[in-house]
């Protein structure tokens, strides 16, 4: 390269701007080259994974260069306080959904009420009490009547305190992430109520497990694996006694099952695994993805999207993947996104013919200050604006361990 041309391109630089590699997000389309020491790392067009988020991470490398005017280069931009001002929306989610007329399909207070009644039950159990199977009942009765009052509100999730409350909290969100999915396959009210009492009973032989395992921050021993992959027979046993349904019995015993025959307790390949089982992993698999352990960080949900798309065939049903990522979305109804012009808003609808463009209302401009009165965006019909990540932030990817 001749000495004008390097002249040339130390000119361009000197117009661009550097980007925290931890503001990068998994999803995110690169509308120019990205570069670091000189050399070009990212084309543009690329779509960014967490593999190559990562890999920037192992090389140290905390910021890219890029062409000044890009969408990226927003990202550089963010003030101090944005994390700040991001953290105080979560906090006021409230506020915020009633403002841009957003209800939960569970109101909070519920989820959380009845994620203490498991826990007592979990406890009773492990105590050798005895336990109130009908209030169990009433608890899953109660979560489908309020699922039918809103069944198109924002799906928020249980957050994670404790690492020991886990087992808890996630019963909770697979038997809603269940109950949102299975609702239009079953008529039945009763069979309804059999499918997600299995899917929030799926984890309950865990309270045989010893909590050093459950909670142990590292991987697991051979002994100590063996005796995790043993809580499904465990749960199957303990819900023997309590009349539930084949189907729920089905969805304790198998949920991790794969349909290629590597899953367990018991090897099942695709023949035995009926689609209601089907459905019980993915929920399963999506929510422990998305959760803080004791031995892994949380990732986002794109990232636990990309996870369940490439598990399917070997592990997971295609037709019910597609189901189930149609009716979450990439970007769940509630999420708080950021846009590429600089604002931010939270998702609204999903919009199911394309998943990564949902219909968000503005809550925050691009000064990063609340707006007055909301603005409501069908990312799918405007290319000009899109997603560029969620306003949680990045979840750091771990190495991949199996889940417990």
């Amino acid at each position: 390269m001749d000495s004008s041309s390097q002249n040339t391109i130390a000119a361009e630089w000197d117009e661009d701007v550097l980007v925290p590699v931890e503001r990068l997000s998994v999803g995110l389309v690169v509308d120019s080259d990205l570069y670091a020491d000189n050399q070009k790392l990212i084309s543009k067009g690329t779509v960014l994974s967490q593999s190559i988020i990562s890999n920037l991470t192992r090389r140290s490398i905390e910021h890219l260069k890029v062409r000044k005017g890009s969408s990226l280069s927003r990202l550089a931009l963010l003030p101090e306080s944005a994390e700040d001002r991001f953290a105080a929306l979560l906090v006021d989610t409230g506020r915020i959904f009633e403002k841009h007329n957003l209800e939960m399909v569970i109101p909070q207070e519920k989820l959380e009420s009845a994620s203490h009644q498991i826990e007592t039950f979990f406890c009773d159990l492990e105590l050798g009490q005895s336990v109130d199977l009908a209030r169990m009942r009433g608890t899953v009765d109660g979560l489908i009547r309020e699922f039918t009052k809103n069944p198109s509100g924002a799906v928020k999730l249980l957050d994670l305190e404790h690492f020991d409350r886990y087992t808890y909290r996630h019963s909770i969100n697979v038997g809603l992430l269940y109950l949102l999915n299975v609702a239009d396959w079953v008529d039945d009210e009763n069979e309804l109520a059999e499918m997600v009492y299995g899917a929030v009973m799926h984890d309950i032989g865990k309270s045989r497990v010893d909590l050093a395992i459950l909670n142990k921050p590292g991987p697991l021993d051979r002994e100590e694996w063996e005796i995790m992959k043993m809580h499904p027979v465990w749960s199957s046993e303990l819900l023997e006694d309590t009349a539930i349904s084949d189907t729920g019995m089905r969805i304790a015993r198998a949920h991790h099952e794969k349909l290629d025959g590597s899953g367990y307790p018991d090897g099942r390949n695709a023949s035995e695994i009926d689609r209601f089982v089907r459905l019980s992993t993915i929920c399963d698999v999506y929510d422990a993805i998305t959760t803080k352990r004791s031995y892994k960080n949380k990732m986002n949900f794109a990232k636990a999207i990309e996870i369940i798309i490439q598990g399917c065939g070997p592990q997971f049903d295609p037709k019910i993947a597609n189901m189930f990522i149609r009716k979450v979305g990439q970007y769940p109804i509630g999420t708080f996104v950021r846009l590429s012009d600089g604002r931010v808003g939270v998702v609204t609808s999903v919009n199911e013919s394309a998943i990564t463009r949902p219909v968000v209302s503005i809550v925050l401009d691009r000064q990063l200050q609340e707006t007055d009165i909301p603005e409501e965006l069908d990312l799918s019909q405007t290319p000009g604006v899109r997603i560029v990540g969620v306003v949680a932030g990045r979840s750091e990817e771990t190495a991949d361990r199996p889940r417990r």
